[in-house]
Parts: structure tokens; sequence; C-alpha cells
């Protein structure tokens, strides 16, 4: 049986690679990667991510799809992801399809094939309901309603980063992380997955609560079935999985008057709030930086995404490291009017951003407001 193999080898490009431009250069013409351009797909089908990159993009265009089959088509597009459905196969056969992606005035368009594996002897089903900004609830339904199985959720981050291809190998890690976790413990791997059933591994359809989800995220469900005998396992299915993106927070409407006076190395950055009168938080981004945006190329969506993670990041951090929500806030953030002043370097060019930060109780603080911004 072929492999699933959808994620990924990581870019060296972000979702802010090229600036976009009103007119095509025909001396420097769009060109669009892909981190694979061969995907193995079990025969349950699902969302399947694909992440690219453009140089010299053309401002409002996005990639487009044509497939010539009927059981692959597009389901999005983002910033940085173009997002396939695949059906679950339907044959006792596997199946090839070659589909091709343009880009507007690019020269060539590129070309993916796709294998899929043929109908699988036990399937799962997922369901993801309950979508927050920062959780969601996973249905778990295998068709062996007798079949033991793991049911988790992991962050689409996690394989891009790693460049984990091979689901077996996935697997292979994921276990040795618990067999050294029963060792510490003074158990087997097999005493251990006793003990955490049915927290992991479950029989019949499965209930499971996710929270403190990363807002503007993908998560990767998946299970596999799998018995334990001492502290060795054994499959029993491949690993399926579909893929749950969990939304932005709805973003309050608050604005900042942001003004700087420069005097040789020395700024004075002065926020003045409109609208909002809780915490709000400051970046300061250089030119060398991914944070820093041509002006005129000023992308809305990948900007929110990436400053919101950044920071999202950084609560995190802060809070693993012992300290509470409100030092984290008071410590990073900002309230009423406010005058920064900052030593910065000569030659460079600057982009001010400011974004109104908030909080659930539990929960950590996020961005929650789209940001305003000026350039030094």
């Amino acid at each position: 049986m072929k492999q699933l193999a959808i994620l990924v080898v990581a870019l060296m490009a972000t979702i802010f690679v090229g600036c976009s431009k009103e007119e095509i250069d025909p001396n420097n013409p769009p060109k669009l990667t892909l981190d694979t351009y061969e995907l193995n797909i079990d025969g349950n089908g699902g969302d399947i991510p694909l992440f690219y990159a453009v140089e010299n993009g053309v401002k409002g265009a996005k990639p487009e799809v044509m497939s010539p089959v009927d059981w692959v088509s597009l389901k999005e597009v983002t910033s940085s992801t173009i997002i396939l459905h695949i059906k679950a196969s339907d044959t006792n056969e596997e199946r090839f399809a070659s589909i091709t992606i343009n880009y507007t005035g690019m020269e060539t368009p590129v070309r993916v094939n796709i294998l899929q594996d043929k109908q699988p002897l036990n399937k799962f089903r997922f369901e993801a309901t309950n979508i927050t900004y920062n959780s969601c609830t996973v249905k778990y339904m295998p068709a062996d309603k007798d079949m033991p199985y793991m049911a988790n959720i992991i962050d689409a981050e996690y394989f891009k980063q790693s460049g984990t291809t091979d689901m077996n190998v996935f697997i292979e890690t994921e276990m040795n992380n618990y067999r050294s976790i029963a060792k510490r413990n003074q158990m087997t791997l097999e005493e251990l997955m006793d003990r955490v059933s049915p927290q992991l591994i479950y029989t019949g359809d499965a209930e499971r609560s996710f929270t403190g989800m990363k807002h503007g995220s993908s998560y990767i469900i998946y299970s596999y079935g799998i018995t334990f005998k001492g502290n060795e396992y054994t499959l029993l299915t491949p690993m399926h999985q579909t893929m749950v993106e969990i939304p932005m927070p709805d973003m309050y409407n608050a604005t900042f008057d942001i003004s700087s006076q420069i005097s040789g190395t020395m700024t004075s950055i002065t926020i003045t709030p409109k609208n909002w009168d809780g915490y709000y938080n400051v970046q300061i981004a250089p030119d060398t930086s991914v944070y820093y945006i041509e002006p005129g190329s000023l992308s809305i969506e990948g900007l929110v995404r990436n400053l919101a993670s950044y920071f999202y990041d950084s609560a995190r951090k802060a809070v693993s490291n012992g300290a509470t929500v409100e030092q984290f806030l008071k410590s990073s953030c900002y309230k009423g009017n406010k005058q920064i002043n900052v030593s910065l370097e000569r030659d460079t060019r600057y982009m001010v951003y400011v974004f109104a930060v908030d909080y659930e109780e539990g929960s950590l603080p996020v961005m929650r407001s789209i940001p305003s911004y000026i350039y030094l």
C-alpha cells in the first residue's frame, strides 16, 4: 500500500515572498514554488494542503487549479496554502491524476501528480464541530467498531517544520515518545497506553474536545488502528487524517493614531488609541524582517495571521515559563496614550504596527484588531 505523503518539506520562503506588482515584468515573470509535486494519498482522501510561495507576484492574483478528474477538486486558496479535496476512493484499485496549477503571468503551469490508494479495509470518518478561535470538538468514527485506534490532533506546522512526509515515521516517533514516558514511570508501552485509554486509545465512536489551540492555524486530525504488546506495537491500518482550520477571532473596531519624530538614530513614537481602552501591542519591524511589507504591497490576510501567531507564541512562552497572563500583558503591552523612545539603525526602513489584544478567562491573550501601522 502506498504510504500517505502530504506534509511537507519546509519552504525557504515565507508568505511574504516577493512583492505584488500591478503589472507583469516579461523579463522577470511570476514563479510558483510548491513544497511537493507528488502526493500519495490513502483511500480515505480528505483535505490535503499544498504549501506554496510566489516570487514576483501580481497584485490580487491567486493560484488556479485545473483537475481532469472529479475526485480531485480545489477547496480553498490562502496566502500560503492550496487546499485540495480528495474524495474517498470507491474502487478496489489505485487511481492516478495529474493536476496543473497556474498563476497569472507564469510561463509554464506547475504539475502535481496524485496517486490514491484503493478503498481501505478499515475506514475512519472525522467530524469537527464547535470550532472557535481556540478550541474545537472532534468526533472519530471508525468503520470497525471493535478495533482499538489512536484518536488525536496535531498542529500542521509540525509537519512543515520537521519535513515529515512518511506517516509510518511519524507513528514510530510518536510511539518512541510514549515509550520514553513509560520507561520513566517504570511501565511498558502496553501498560502506559492501557492507562491513557480512553484519553488517546479508543474503540468505537469517540469524541474529544481540544482547547488552547492556535488561532488562524491548520490542525491535522488523525487516527490509525493499533495494538500493543509489551514495548512493541502493531499497526492495524494506515494513518488516516483530515484537516481543520482554526479561525481568527472576531476583530474589534479598534484603531490607533501613530506618529513619530526622528532625531538621528533616536525615534519617539506616539500612540493614541481610538475606541479602545484595553491593552495593545506594538511591533517595530525593520526592512530585513518578514514583518516589513514594501509600501503598496500590503497583504492584510497574511499580515494579520503572521503577527497574531508571533504574539500568541510570545504569550504562550511567557506563561509556560511561569508568568501570569496579567504579568505578560503588563511587561509587553501598553494602555492609554503612550510615547515610546527607541534607538533605530541608520539606513534602515521600519514599520510600526499597533493592535489591540484581549483574552478570555483561562485563555492566552490574542490579537483582537486589524493592525494600524506607519512607515518610518
